[in-house]
Formats: C-alpha cells, sequence, structure tokens
C-alpha cells in the first residue's frame, strides 16, 4: 500500500476524506479582460495549467477580439477539455458559456496540495470545502470575492 497523501497538507487530507462521498464539483475560472490572436494561446494554457485539480476548468473572458479567436478556443478547448465564458460585465446573469468545457471525473490532489501550499487563498478554498463536508452548511459569505 502507498500512502498518497502522507505528505499533503492537513487541510487537503480532511478534504479529502470527505470528498470521498463526491456531494460537489471543483470549478477553476481563469478570468481575463480581454481575450485576441496574440493572447489566445497563453490565456488557455493558463487556465489550462491552473485548472488541473478541477472536475470543471474555463476560461473567463468580458471581451474576445480578433477574427478567429472564438474558432481557436473551440479547438484548444477540444483538445484539452476547458471551456470558454463570455462574462457580460453589465449584467453578470447573462453571461453565456461560448464552450461547454469536458467534465474530469477525478480531482488531482497531488497538484490541490501543491496550490493549497503555494497560495493561501487555495488553502482557504480547500478549508471551506472541508468545512462543508463537515457540516453540510453552505455559507454565502464564504464564496464571495
Amino acid at each position: 500500500m502507498e500512502d498518497l497523501g502522507a505528505d499533503w497538507d492537513q487541510e487537503v487530507r480532511d478534504c479529502v476524506k470527505g470528498y470521498a462521498d463526491k456531494r460537489t464539483k471543483l470549478w477553476s475560472l481563469e478570468v481575463k479582460l480581454l481575450i485576441n490572436r496574440s493572447n489566445v494561446r497563453e490565456s488557455f494554457f493558463q487556465a489550462v495549467s491552473n485548472s488541473s485539480w478541477a472536475n470543471w476548468g474555463y476560461l473567463v473572458a468580458a471581451e474576445i477580439n480578433g477574427q478567429d479567436t472564438e474558432k481557436e478556443l473551440r479547438i484548444l478547448s477540444s483538445a484539452h477539455g476547458i471551456g470558454f465564458i463570455w462574462l457580460n460585465v453589465e449584467n453578470p446573469l447573462e453571461s453565456e458559456i461560448r464552450v461547454p468545457a469536458r467534465e474530469k471525473i477525478e480531482i488531482d490532489w497531488d497538484t490541490a496540495n501543491r496550490l493549497a501550499t503555494e497560495n493561501k487563498d487555495f488553502w482557504e478554498y480547500i478549508k471551506q470545502i472541508r468545512q462543508f463536508y463537515q457540516t453540510g452548511e453552505v455559507h454565502d459569505s464564504d464564496w464571495e470575492g
């Protein structure tokens, strides 16, 4: 037997214990103001890299410019499973999923642990998920920001 979590932060280990029942899906959103032909690949692969731990990964942008930029996003999405959301800044409820993400069934907990030890905000995110599993309660104020 190999304990895959032996070196994981305690917060991540506690979260994984609760996650075993799969009551949640984890989302990662990489948000940009503008996607255009000159930054589409860089922005997309930042979304790929930063969402490797999540069930759903999306690149979100308020503005998309350039001939064939959205076509390039569709091609990249098909290859890597990252979706694209156009963000309506004036009315976020009217934002639209232009390219749906492909769901990953398993969470990459090694990556989640690395991020949690390097990034206090991500550690807090994992802590909030663990607290949900312990209490079953969602506090909207925990998820704002």
